[in-house]
């Protein structure tokens, strides 16, 4: 593996390209570039996606998991306004299964223990146990290339 700045490649793989880029087209530049082994790649690519994100002077995400640089493009253009995603929830909007699942949650922070954790519930068949996910999984990463 080269040394170098996974993000100081992105930004220089956006400049070369003059227009946005998949993320996944973005991690395959900064992979080639500073020749991360597959072994490395599960670990490098979390912090290379967090790295992107939190780095918010120099680079932007836009629809589809499509990454540019902040530079060509306006505030307007791209701040998302959380009044218009999240709106206040009255509590006359509440069912009866948002105030079962309030009180099962209250009663976990509490150290109460519902009655389904009583009687043995799990969200899993018996003998089923959990999968990690990995990495490339939860950014919608393949193994290999889409065929066109």
């Amino acid at each position: 593996m080269k040394e170098g700045s996974m993000l100081e490649v992105a930004f220089k793989a956006l400049q070369n390209a003059g227009e946005p880029m998949k993320f996944t087209d973005l991690w395959a530049t900064v992979k080639e570039e500073l020749e991360i082994t597959p072994e490395e790649e599960e670990f490098r690519l979390g912090h290379f996606y967090t790295d992107l994100s939190l780095n918010g002077s120099r680079f932007v995400v836009l629809t589809d998991n499509t990454w540019d640089l902040r530079s060509r493009h306006t505030y307007d253009a791209v701040h998302i306004n959380v009044d218009d995603v999240y709106t206040e929830i009255q509590e006359s909007d509440e069912d009866a299964t948002d105030k079962e699942e309030d009180r099962k949650y209250n009663e976990s922070v509490n150290g109460a223990v519902s009655s389904s954790e009583e009687e043995g519930a799990s969200e899993f068949e018996e003998g089923e146990e959990s999968k990690p996910i990995s990495g490339k999984e939860l950014l919608g990463i393949k193994d290999e290339p889409e065929q066109y």
